[in-house]
């Protein structure tokens, strides 16, 4: 396997850490470690201006009866907050793919699976602040961080499914709109795509076709 690092994309509900983990004990059997990582959100210098727009009314966190929890930024009704939210969001993202990415990946030649990456950051960034910022400077600047040896699968499916699966997703109101998203990315990057609305073994042997395995 010559990529050492694969990132699995896609909205909640779709099963990206079980893939993750199913990835994990594949190699593991064909005697190459990888270890997986996180990367959703990467708020740092973005966190003061987070709670600055809870002040002004535009995010809140809704606390399902699971207790699960859904988040929503309204950026979008203020300009100068979603530039500086992207601006912010963007340094927070070098920062991390920096520290989380090159330094273990390149430096300590470690093998990694992300569970989210670049891709996702910017369907929420722009959900947030309703722009598509995919062909923009900005929107560059975040795609230039993704390694050119990365090997990067989006795992999909339609909303009804998706909403079966967990009630966070059930209730997310933004939930079309984040698919809608990925697909736009997805045709725009020429992302490689996997229909999660099968079983997760089918799901799990089309991931390792993808990848070339």
């Amino acid at each position: 396997m010559k990529n050492k690092l694969m990132c699995i994309s896609g909205p909640d509900g779709t099963g990206k850490s079980t893939q993750v983990d199913l990835l994990i004990k594949y190699f593991k059997g064909k005697g190459i470690n990888y270890e997986a990582t996180w990367l959703r959100f990467n708020h740092i210098f973005s966190l003061p201006l987070l709670g600055i727009a809870r002040l002004m009314g535009l995010s809140e966190v809704i606390t399902l009866e699971s207790g699960n929890r859904l988040g929503y930024h309204y950026f979008y009704k203020s300009k100068t907050i979603s530039s500086l939210y992207t601006i912010l969001l963007l340094l927070d993202t070098i920062i991390n793919t920096l520290f989380k990415v090159y330094i273990p990946v390149f430096i300590f030649k470690r093998n990694i699976i992300y569970d989210r990456f670049i891709y996702d950051t910017m369907v929420d960034l722009m959900v947030s602040t309703g722009t598509y910022i995919a062909e923009s400077h900005r929107g560059k600047l975040f795609l230039r961080l993704i390694p050119k040896n990365s090997v990067s699968i989006l795992l999909i499916t339609n909303v009804e499914t998706l909403r079966q699966r967990r009630d966070d997703v059930l209730y997310d109101k933004t939930l079309e709109q984040k698919i809608n998203l990925y697909h736009k990315l997805s045709e725009k990057f020429n992302i490689l795509v996997v229909d999660a609305n099968q079983s997760v073994e089918n799901v799990h042997q089309e991931l390792l076709e993808k990848i070339g395995c």
